[in-house]
């Protein structure tokens, strides 16, 4: 089996020794130390020149495996089987496959490698298209702020409180001392319009049951008001556990496209159901949709795949034409 190993040597969490594990681990596999984007691209060069592996493991976040698949696509590559490790802050995507430690993630290749296996059990995720960008998910509103105040949070933050600031302890920090404060003093609340740019559109009874929206085609407005959340994505996940988008596998081809529009403090008082993906809860509009339109009444920060991206105004969810398939690490693990 041809296997390569991506890591992010900017990641979190130990990438560089997770690579001299993968040398070790893997010898017979490629292992690609990147740092910047145009690492990323000599990488998907150099396979496109000769042989795409069938294998590739993304050592990193969110925005690695989503960096590694735009460049592919830019070149017109066949997606590889993508393994993902979780190497990243909030490893959305890698939680949504059950991916074990980055280790863990490693040994359980090598047992694929030594006992000969020609293939892996995957799992086929649509992606969601954003202004030319392939992505598992992406938001405009609470998601995008938060992501922005943690890394200012980090960025501002002494060496010696490091830790508070990072990860899910700092996630926590930026949400309560920065994003949530600042949306309960705001005077006046951001409104969007949704508008149904593709296929039919589906909604959810109280039940969870897939029921179609009538007269829901092409041209629909399906939403319009104040909203704290509008996003869309194809797994469940927006890291950290947090099932934000939790239909986003209920129907292959249609992503979860979500507005929240409870008030900063209504979400406050219900981030533990909020977190579980408890379904119903009030105020969430939710729908299955395959391309929406979003119209904002001022500039709002946009994010895609855990990457701020900048202000807009509006900004088109559509299901890209490629799928990938990701590595099933629960059901590779029965296998030993």
């Amino acid at each position: 089996m041809d296997i390569a190993v991506v890591v992010n040597l900017n990641a979190r969490r130990g990438s560089e020794r997770f690579a001299a594990w993968a040398r070790k681990a893997l010898p017979g596999s490629r292992v690609v130390a990147t740092r910047t984007a145009d690492d990323v691209k000599r990488f998907v060069d150099d396979a496109a020149r000769g042989t795409v592996p069938g294998v590739v493991l993304s050592g990193g976040g969110d925005g690695t495996a989503i960096g590694l698949l735009d460049a592919m696509r830019a070149r017109g590559l066949a997606f590889p089987a993508l393994g993902l490790v979780p190497l990243g802050t909030g490893n959305a995507w890698a939680i949504g496959t059950n991916a074990p430690g980055p280790r863990a993630a490693l040994e359980a290749m090598q047992r694929v490698v030594e006992r000969g296996d020609t293939s892996l059990p995957t799992n086929d995720f649509s992606l969601v298209e954003v202004e030319g960008r392939v992505t598992p998910f992406a938001d405009a509103g609470w998601g995008a702020e938060i992501l922005h105040d943690y890394k200012v949070q980090r960025a501002q933050a002494p060496a010696f409180a490091r830790r508070v600031v990072e990860g899910e302890l700092g996630y926590f920090t930026s949400l309560f001392g920065r994003t949530i404060p600042r949306n309960v003093l705001a005077r006046t609340r951001p409104q969007v319009r949704v508008t149904n740019l593709g296929q039919k559109a589906f909604t959810f009874d109280p039940h969870g049951n897939v029921v179609e929206v009538p007269d829901g085609g092409p041209g629909t407005v399906l939403y319009e008001g104040p909203y704290g959340v509008a996003g869309a994505g194809t797994t469940m996940e927006l890291g950290f556990g947090f099932k934000a988008l939790h239909f986003a596998r209920t129907m292959p081809g249609y992503m979860h496209t979500r507005v929240y529009a409870a008030t900063a403090a209504q979400a406050t008082l219900r981030i533990p159901q909020l977190w579980r993906g408890v379904h119903p809860i009030p105020h969430s509009h939710d729908f299955l949709l395959t391309h929406c339109r979003m119209e904002f009444d001022r500039e709002v920060p946009v994010e895609v795949g855990g990457d701020v991206i900048g202000l807009r105004r509006e900004v088109e969810y559509r299901i890209a034409p490629q799928m990938v398939s990701v590595v099933d690490w629960r059901r590779l693990k029965a296998r030993a």
